[in-house]
């Protein structure tokens, strides 16, 4: 009965957000987690929701979150002070679900609309391996809180492709990853700037596309590596377009004589400070 009073109350309140025009999604979304039977744990900087029968691996993401918040936070110079929402699902088929996405497709985490959602460790870390570097390492919470810092950087301004591009350009940065460590990469799959730009989502080679979009975000910050990479953030934000970007720096480049014609990459585009 009162779980009843709880949803009639809560259908009460989206309509009323609805006439109102006014629609607080974070807020929303977690409300919906609690009353699916998600627990939270409050750390400094994020909520993170988990149900009750993955208590002992929540330790493990909250120190991934923080370390996150702390190297992405310093990179960017991002460092929000309201707590970020981690939605942490038990496996593979229930993040899929939650997002509606065919079975053939799995993804280790995602963001959308300021939160995080994650797949568990125990979902892909063997019991006998160090899983809390192995997580942080090769786990989705830098690349994700990465999308994050993006987002809010840029003012909401930016392409699909440029955010896996930065997202993986600092994961790289961070912990090393790329996506060369888990899928053999087609080096005879060269996706064209064009391709990458207008059919990001719709092409076949999910890997290829993805490490074009790193190389393309590369070329973009050049040299001056993730100092540049800010810049650009600021400058999408005061609604320049990450295309155009990209193509005035191609542009500088072969005037420059400084172009790779295969990687599409600014001689030194990979330079770390």
């Amino acid at each position: 009965m009162r779980r009843k009073a709880i949803l009639l109350a809560m259908v009460a309140f989206l309509i009323l957000l609805s006439a109102t025009g006014v629609y607080f999604y974070k807020e929303i979304r977690i409300f919906g987690f609690r009353l699916k039977g998600f627990d939270s744990l409050v750390t400094p900087h994020f909520n993170i929701l988990f149900l009750p029968e993955g208590r002992n691996e929540v330790e493990v993401v909250a120190k991934a979150a923080e370390r996150a918040y702390a190297e992405v936070g310093r990179d960017f110079n991002f460092f929000p002070k309201e707590r970020i929402p981690i939605v942490i699902f038990p496996d593979s088929r229930s993040l899929q679900q939650a997002f509606r996405w065919p079975a053939d497709e799995s993804n280790q985490g995602v963001y959308y609309r300021g939160i995080i959602y994650i797949q568990a460790p125990g979902a892909w870390i063997d019991d006998s391996e160090d899983v809390e570097e192995n997580f942080y390492k090769n786990g989705p919470m830098v690349h994700e809180y990465t999308h994050l810092a993006v987002d809010k950087l840029s003012g909401g301004n930016y392409s699909r492709w440029f955010t896996e591009g930065v997202a993986q350009y600092e994961e790289e940065r961070v912990t090393g990853y790329t996506l060369a460590q888990d899928f053999d990469i087609d080096k005879n799959e060269f996706y064209s700037s064009n391709e990458i730009i207008h059919h990001f989502d719709e092409l076949p080679d999910v890997p290829s596309a993805y490490m074009k979009a790193l190389a393309m975000v590369k070329t973009m910050a050049g040299e001056g590596g993730i100092a540049e990479i800010r810049k650009i953030l600021s400058m999408l934000k005061d609604g320049a377009l990450a295309e155009d970007i990209f193509f005035r720096r191609v542009e500088k480049a072969h005037l420059e004589g400084n172009f790779h014609p295969v990687t599409n990459t600014i001689n030194g585009g990979d330079h770390v400070e």
